[in-house]
Order: C-alpha cells, then sequence, then structure tokens
C-alpha cells in the first residue's frame, strides 16, 4: 500500500512520525520502525506531471502482519522541495541516532542452495530495502563446495557492524562453525572439551531465508519470508541464542545453530537425499516419502545418557557455565539403553523464540540452559508419517507419541552397542553408521560416539523477538 500525503500533514515527534489524515485517524510509526526516507527521482517526463503530482520524498516503515510477518510500506510525501528536505534531514538525523541499526555489512552468498535462486533474490529484494536504510554492503559469493569457509575465514568481521547469511541452514552451519571456532582460538580455548566455557560472537548474525532447510531463519523470524529478515536486520536489534555443539573421539566435530542434531533414520534422509540429486528439488520430498513407507525401519541399539539440569539449585542463568552446569553441580547422568530408530534433539529454548519442529518443543523445556531430545522407538510406518508431518506443520502435539520419549537436557552422550544387522566394512550401511545428521549436513564420528552439549548466549543473532 502507497499511501500520498502533503508534507504540512507529516510531523516529526520524539520517537514516531504522525501522518495526520484529514479524514482517515492518524497513522503513527515509531522511529524504530522506520526503514529509511529518500529524495525522489525527478520525474523521467513531462508528460507524468501533467496527470499526477510527483513526491518530492519518500518516507519507507515496517508494517506488521499475521503469522509474524513484517512488510515495507511507503508514505509518498508532496509539497514544497525546501519542507520536504528539511522533513527528510530531520527524520535520517532520527534514524542517524538509533545506535544499534547497521550501516555496514558483509553478506555471504549461497548461489546454488535451495532453488537456487540467492542471486535474484539479493538484488531484487534485498538490496533496493538496505539501499533504503541507507545500508552499505561487502558481497561476498561462494563459487564452490567449502568456498563460504574460504571467504569467511579471510574476513576481518572488526570493519562491519554485522554478518549476512542469504542461504539456508547448511549455509550458516559453515559460517558459524568457521567463526565460533576462529573466536575460541584466538582467545586460546580448549575448545574441545565440552566443560570448557567458550567466548561468545562478538558479531551480529542475520539469516535471508533462501535454502532448503530455513529453521534457523523460522526459529529468529517466526516464518521464512524474505522482506520479514531482512526488515529485522535493517531495525539492528539483537539477541544472544544458545549454541549446541557435537563432540566425538575427544574432539569438537561442529557446532549446531540450533535446529537439529540426529542419528538413525534422519541422517539416513540426509544422506539418501544428497545421493538422489538428480531428483533435484523433487528429491526432499520423494527421497523421505520412500523411506518412511517404503523401506524398513532401521534398528539399532544404544546407551544414552541425559544430563538434566539439577533440579536443587535455583542459580541464575548468570551463575551457569557456558554448558549449563553449575560450577558445584554434579555431572552424573541417567542412563537409558534400548532400541531405537533414531535420536534427535533440538536446540530450541526459550531463546530460540519459534522452534523449527513445533511450539511443543517449548513446553518440554524445563530450563533456558536445555535443550530437547527425543528418542524413537520402532514404530509404524504411518504414525511415523504423521508424527514426521506434524513436525513440519509445527503442530502443537507433535511430541505427544507412544513410540517416543523426550528429555529436557543439558546435554546428552550416545554409545552405539549394535545393529539388528552388521553391515560389511566399506558398504554403504557401513558408512551410514559413522554419520550424524548437524543441521541438515552430514558429520561423521568416531567409533559410533558422540555427545552434543549446551552452550548458553554465545551466537548474537539480529531479530526483534
Amino acid at each position: 500500500m502507497v499511501l500520498k500525503v502533503d508534507v504540512k500533514l507529516v510531523v516529526l515527534e520524539a520517537d514516531e512520525v504522525i501522518i495526520r489524515k484529514v479524514k482517515d485517524k492518524p497513522v503513527s510509526i515509531k522511529i524504530c520502525d522506520l526503514i529509511g526516507c529518500q529524495t525522489c527521482e525527478e520525474p523521467s517526463s513531462s508528460l507524468s506531471s501533467l496527470f499526477m503530482t510527483p513526491p518530492n520524498i519518500v518516507i519507507r516503515y515496517i508494517s506488521r502482519g499475521q503469522h509474524y510477518k513484517w512488510t515495507a510500506e511507503t508514505v509518498e510525501v508532496i509539497g514544497s522541495k525546501e519542507n520536504c528536505e528539511a522533513l527528510k534531514n530531520e527524520i535520517n538525523n532520527k534514524l542517524g541516532q538509533e545506535k544499534e541499526r547497521p550501516k555496514k555489512l558483509a553478506v555471504f552468498i549461497n548461489p546454488i542452495g535451495g532453488s537456487q535462486t540467492s542471486m535474484s533474490v539479493y538484488s531484487k529484494v534485498v538490496t533496493p530495502l538496505f539501499k533504503a536504510a541507507n545500508i552499505t554492503c561487502d558481497v561476498m559469493v561462494s563459487e564452490r563446495p567449502k568456498h563460504m569457509i574460504d571467504l569467511v575465514s579471510g574476513f576481518d568481521t572488526a570493519s562491519v557492524d554485522g554478518l549476512v547469511v542469504v542461504g539456508g541452514d547448511g549455509t550458516l552451519l559453515e559460517i558459524l562453525n568457521c567463526l565460533l571456532t576462529r573466536v575460541q582460538k584466538e582467545a586460546g580455548l580448549d575448545y574441545d572439551q565440552p566443560s570448557c566455557k567458550l567466548k561468545p560472537l562478538e558479531v551480529p548474525i542475520g539469516i535471508i531465508p533462501t535454502g532448503t532447510g530455513n529453521g534457523a531463519a523460522t526459529g529468529l523470524y517466526g516464518n521464512n519470508d524474505v522482506v520479514t529478515a531482512v526488515l529485522h536486520i535493517i531495525r539492528g536489534q539483537t539477541n544472544y541464542n544458545n549454541a549446541q555443539a557435537v563432540y566425538s573421539g575427544r574432539k569438537l566435530v561442529s557446532f549446531s545453530g540450533g535446529v537439529c542434531v540426529a542419528y538413525g533414520l534422519f541422517s539416513d534422509i540426509i544422506y539418501h537425499t544428497d545421493r538422489n540429486r538428480w531428483l533435484k528439488r523433487a528429491r526432499y520430498v520423494v527421497v523421505p516419502i520412500n523411506i518412511l513407507l517404503f523401506k524398513r525401519q532401521r534398528q539399532f541399539t544404544a546407551k544414552v545418557t541425559v544430563f538434566p539440569k539439577e533440579q536443587n539449585t535455583d542459580s541464575s542463568d548468570e551463575d551457569t557455565d557456558a554448558t549449563g552446569r553449575e560450577e558445584s553441580a554434579a555431572t552424573e547422568g541417567k542412563d537409558i539403553e534400548g532400541s531405537y530408530i533414531s535420536i534427535a534433539s533440538s536446540g530450541a529454548n526459550q531463546n530460540f523464540l519459534f522452534p523449527p519442529f513445533g511450539a511443543s518443543l517449548v513446553s518440554l523445556i524445563k530450563h533456558p540452559s536445555e535443550f530437547m531430545v527425543a528418542l524413537y522407538r520402532e514404530c509404524g510406518k504411518l504414525a511415523f508419517l504423521s508424527h514426521f508431518t506434524s513436525c513440519a506443520l509445527k503442530k502443537p502435539d507433535a511430541f505427544e507419541k507412544d513410540f517416543l520419549s523426550t528429555h529436557s537436557v543439558r546435554g546428552y552422550k550416545v554409545k552405539v552397542l549394535s545393529h539388528d544387522e552388521s553391515p560389511q566394512a566399506n558398504s554403504q550401511e557401513a558408512e551410514i553408521n559413522k554419520l550424524v545428521d548437524v543441521d541438515g549436513e552430514l558429520i561423521e564420528i568416531v567409533d559410533e560416539e558422540y555427545e552434543v552439549w549446551n552452550h548458553m548466549r554465545i551466537i548474537k543473532f539480529y531479530t526483534c523477538f
């Protein structure tokens, strides 16, 4: 919607812009919701001015809709050039005093992720909005697999106000692993130890969701709408989120942005989906349905040790270490041994306002220092497909199933003891048994044993929630 008003009807107050319409009630726009104010270009021909009065300046602002969707609205202001120019300068001076708003960003684009639309989305949607907000950008585009790691490794994050990832969960994971590892190395920390208190990232990160999986963006913004994500970044408000770290063979093997860490059925789906690229985007539907409905559920016996928060302490989050453990708390866990088809955890917690796998996850988390792990036992194919669909649709009862048990933990360990069928060495099955799904990427583990621990408030994201 474009609103056209006379400059005399626009009043700039201390913390808002008020548009005094003649008949309808006034429109109030908070300063923090303004995107920017710019001078309009001169009409391309004199004929256009014969039929309409061209605006002198344009004010763009954020409007909030349903389902957390934000849009960029426009106010065209007409009147004397002197008054319009004065109003524009006053508005931009106000915006310049907003300390949280970024002025310069580094943008990392994955052009081949998802539907391969990242470049067009950036040029057609993101760039005009950043330009309207007077944000300049250093743009880097990956050209080959793992090239993103090289781009981030060599970039000076202190030269910008924040980073923007144009891609999906996989692209974000590469960048987080690179940045978090680099920060720990520079601080001289032994990050291979789960109990090590990690140093948080100081540079904020925004996500423009153009990937196949956009769980992190959904968790931060409430949806995977590109414009909504851009407007959160423009506003500049940030929040520290927890991250999970995956360890195997006494080493850190990957961080997780909070979407999912899974072994068994979920990692099998990722494995086979990745190997059916000839199906293009259809593989993300065809392969999971084929595995869930027509393949036998692979079972394994495992010992899972869960570490919940100590129930007899009232310590605040600030009194806990990076893994959510109080210094004085016991570190003994509870062993659970059984036969499973999958073990999966999600970093959905009270810092991750919109969990990627359903609102019910928030209610399952007992403390901000914890996250959720689910143990899946053998079940009927239709029952699991129903659960899988409920997760995708974020239904609140998605985890209320008799074939799974959930645990609120600050960390957990998994030791696979045996498989229902012993695979031959170097076979595809043997290869799959060594893999864990971390935010949609497959990570190799040692001796089919790994552990996952929560690290509190170490990633700063652009989000207004």
